[in-house]
């Protein structure tokens, strides 16, 4: 988990959903609580301490006490009989970089020969600029609009969402440049989605209200609509229209002949690639997915026993016993260990932000397990403090009744802070929630009347430092934990044909 709180993150809509109800299910979890056991764990998590003190008692992003682990998960889910997938990502701390070699290029040709040059600028002149982190290329293809944009402009800000759902996207996009417009949901999200549509290059076009919705990207007019898209590795070429240009595109092939265009751009990119690791269940429905994370790396003080090697043995394990005992799942559970979550959650939110929006909506949820056995533990859920219904209650409330009925322990909500893996998932909409034992809250005297302890003491004594070692693991607390969380994966990914619903959100 991250020391540093992080700035809050604006949540994406979830989109059209179907009730917040759960279905009245109880999916049988006992086989899966039963094989979820403290040895194993133990037995996991040990080997990731041993990796740490082989490696200047660090797993620290990128060292090589984290590659090691990395390479020892992928070597256990290979022997359980997954295929899990390295995934490679852009690290965005230091030393990454991204300049203009030399300017970019936008033109067409005219119908009497000549060429029409446009201009690019970053400021409230011209034509067009590039997105930071927009790809090198030269690349002469028609400018494709998707739909939804709207000409002339509506009347409020962010009214529009063309580019915002892959259907948004013609057939013809394909190896041509998607038109989009500002407005209804992030830069990110319609580059994502223009590229996973087979788009070469993407332009985003200013939503054209008066004054500050007509130039190209600017940084300085105060609005959001500057050059950055977060697009990092693998991206793809982009740039920002001016409402002008982008209406002239939009306006030819509203007419029957889209223009074709010369975008060419050199770009110098300097970025630090690090790793995840992404594997999931073979069993269950494709379209519908549990994800279930916990984060791979440490700080640099320690081997990072609890924080967040907790987690990264528990999921392992649960996904250990799912193989073992040939548990048929209704949905696709998928594990996902993140490296760069303690530098700024770094790995997790690529893997979020590369998803497009069809893929999003697949996502029942997600599960978050980052340090679950604090030895002064205070067993805090993840809640965004709404009493409406919604699939975040749902899921949290499964752990918090559960808790309470299994154990007789009351859970202590915990508001979403942005501070661990689930942050990037949020803000594409998917709901998620977490249990999560405690870092640097002191515990008082009300924890200590509820579950025992230490008062004055924070939960976890050696929360980033040298001693985050496996003695730093509260193996009652883990015990009882573990039998939380294999129910919670179990209930929601569903075993045989049952499962705890959750709502379904369309690509909109």
């Amino acid at each position: 988990m991250r020391k540093t709180t992080l700035a809050v993150l604006a949540v994406a809509v979830l989109g059209a959903t179907a009730p917040a109800t759960a279905h009245a299910a109880d999916p049988d979890t006992t086989a899966l609580r039963d094989g979820v056991t403290r040895g194993e764990i133990l037995r996991y998590a040990q080997r990731l301490q041993s990796i740490g003190l082989a490696n200047e008692n660090n797993r620290l992003t990128a060292s090589a006490g984290n590659l090691e682990s990395i390479d020892y998960v992928i070597s256990e889910l290979r022997d359980l009989g997954y295929n899990p997938t390295l995934t490679p990502y852009a690290n965005t701390a230091s030393p990454n970089t991204w300049a203009e070699r030399t300017p970019p290029v936008l033109e067409r040709t005219l119908a009497d020969g000549t060429t029409k040059t446009y201009v690019n600028a970053l400021n409230l002149t011209g034509d067009f600029s590039q997105m930071t982190w927009g790809h090198t290329g030269d690349l002469t293809a028609q400018v494709i609009p998707a739909n939804r944009i709207t000409v002339p402009p509506v009347g409020t800000a962010d009214g529009t969402r063309a580019g915002c759902a892959m259907s948004d996207f013609p057939a013809a996009v394909k190896d041509n440049i998607a038109l989009v417009q500002r407005g209804g949901c992030t830069f990110l999200e319609k580059a994502i989605n223009a590229r996973a549509n087979g788009a070469k290059a993407v332009f985003i076009m200013n939503e054209g209200q008066a004054p500050l919705r007509t130039a190209p990207g600017t940084t300085t007019n105060g609005t959001t609509f500057t050059r950055v898209v977060g697009q990092t590795y693998p991206g793809l070429m982009a740039a920002t229209l001016s409402y002008a240009t982008g209406k002239e595109f939009y306006d030819a092939a509203q007419a029957g002949t889209p223009l074709t265009v010369h975008f060419k751009t050199d770009n110098n990119i300097n970025q630090r690639i690090d790793y995840d690791i992404i594997t999931e269940t073979t069993t269950g429905d494709p379209n519908r997915i549990l994800m279930v994370g916990a984060h791979i790396d440490g700080v640099a003080a320690g081997p990072g026993i609890n924080d967040d090697g907790s987690g990264t043995a528990m999921n392992l394990t649960i996904a250990s016993q799912l193989k073992k005992l040939g548990i048929q799942t209704k949905y696709r559970i998928r594990f996902g260990w993140f490296s760069g979550e303690e530098q700024g959650l770094y790995g997790s939110q690529f893997y979020a932000n590369q998803l497009n929006t069809l893929e999003t909506s697949k996502f029942a949820g997600m599960l978050d397990y980052d340090m679950i056995a604090s030895t002064n533990y205070i067993p805090f859920v993840y809640t965004d403090g709404a009493t409406v219904p919604s699939a975040e209650t749902i899921l949290g409330g499964l752990h918090i009744d559960y808790l309470k009925q299994k154990f007789g322990i009351d859970s202590t909500p915990y508001i979403f802070d942005n501070r661990s893996d689930y942050a990037g998932f949020r803000t594409r909409g998917i709901p998620a929630t977490g249990l999560y034992t405690g870092a640097e809250t002191v515990k008082t005297a009300d924890h200590v009347a509820k579950y025992g302890g230490q008062v004055g003491i924070q939960a976890d004594p050696c929360y980033h430092e040298w001693c985050d070692t496996i003695f730093n693991l509260s193996e009652f607390g883990m015990d009882n934990f573990a039998d939380v969380l294999a129910h919670a994966v179990g209930s929601f990914g569903g075993i045989g044909q049952d499962a705890i619903e959750l709502p379904v959100r369309t690509d909109n």
